[in-house]
């Protein structure tokens, strides 16, 4: 891919991570002067996602959670993406196109940090997901024959890292709008966070900033959805409930150094064995990726990559387009979505 309309994710990165400077300093700013923070509410009281019955599961003496849907066949796994507000709901759009039409197991795993999952005080970085992702797999699922995995974002990387290194865990993946195969971010971003993120006080002042409704509806509006889309309200509102829990600025600082992406996820995702799907959009501005690595990609052997004239979030905007990909996907690899009578 290439040409003017490209996106110059390099430029754009280092006015980002300015940007990130000057919010960060002013949210010290607040801290200091002991201006009163938003109140923090125990995960308990979080709204569910979807009208799925919610599971946790314990591991490293903490827990994770889960909705899952039972049936027969072959389970389809959910993964959503790592971010300021995310869980399980990004995968909502997709999620109600899928019930109605698979008799399948489905399951939404929310990474620990994120949703109604434990948020501790630890280091966030791609290992640990990896990690609960395994354990989840082999000790929830426990699939006969494998999974088919739907990842977004870098929820894609882990699932693409678990498969290479589990092969019998996972049947095929489906990459929705993944990180990795486009131009490296400057270490601009990452050398501010280091500095910023050792005062006391500024993750937590910050991430309140950056989880208002207005400033969330902003950058969404500014970067991940298309002008002709808009910017739904629900996720906005349920962005904006899922910040007020407790802990759940703690994977902030991670994110923002870089410490949640995975090292190489495009090599990985080359030296696959499964099937692969990856779905992207295309609009100009509401990328996060330039993907230039996907002409390599798509001479891959059982590779499919579809492009969609979306923002960063094809499986909202065009959630019946990405579904109708996705089930032509199985069938072609003996994976098939059976369909109700």
């Amino acid at each position: 891919m290439g040409g003017k309309d490209e996106k110059p994710l390099v430029g754009r990165a280092g006015k980002a991570a300015v940007g990130l400077a000057a919010a960060a300093a002013a949210a010290y700013g607040v801290y200091l002067w002991g201006r009163p923070r938003a109140r923090r509410r125990p995960v308990t009281e979080l709204a569910v996602a979807f009208n799925l019955p919610l599971q946790y599961v314990p591991w490293r003496s903490v827990h994770y959670a889960y909705y899952t849907r039972p049936g027969t066949g072959r389970p389809i796994i959910l993964l959503h993406a790592v971010s300021a507000i995310s869980s399980a709901h990004e995968m909502r759009p997709l999620l109600q196109r899928l019930l109605p039409v698979t008799d399948r197991p489905i399951y939404v795993l929310e990474w620990l940090g994120f949703g109604h999952s434990d948020r501790p005080e630890i280091e966030y970085d791609p290992e640990l997901l990896e990690g609960q992702l395994e354990h989840f797999l082999s000790r929830v699922v426990q699939p006969r024959d494998g999974v088919d995995i739907i990842g977004y974002s870098v929820g894609a990387g882990y699932a693409a890292e678990v498969a290479r290194r589990r092969a019998d865990l996972v049947r095929t993946l489906v990459a929705i709008e993944p990180t990795g195969l486009g131009a490296e971010p400057p270490e601009i971003g990452k050398a501010w966070a280091r500095l910023l993120f050792t005062l006391p006080g500024v993750q937590e002042a910050f991430y309140d900033r950056l989880t208002t409704p207005e400033a969330l509806y902003n950058f969404a509006r500014d970067n991940l959805f298309s002008a002709e889309y808009g910017v739904p309200q629900e996720y906005i509102d349920y962005g904006s409930e899922t910040a007020r829990v407790e802990g759940a600025s703690r994977p902030l600082d991670d994110f923002l150094n870089g410490n949640l992406f995975p090292d190489d996820p495009a090599d990985t995702i080359q030296h696959l064995s499964q099937p692969l799907l990856v779905i992207h959009g295309t609009v100009a501005d509401r990328r996060l990726e330039s993907y230039t690595e996907l002409p390599t990609l798509s001479q891959r052997p059982n590779t499919r990559v579809v492009a969609l004239p979306t923002g960063a979030l094809p499986h909202w905007e065009r959630p019946g387009e990405v579904t109708e990909k996705i089930n032509g996907f199985y069938a072609d690899f003996e994976g098939a979505v059976p369909r109700k009578a």
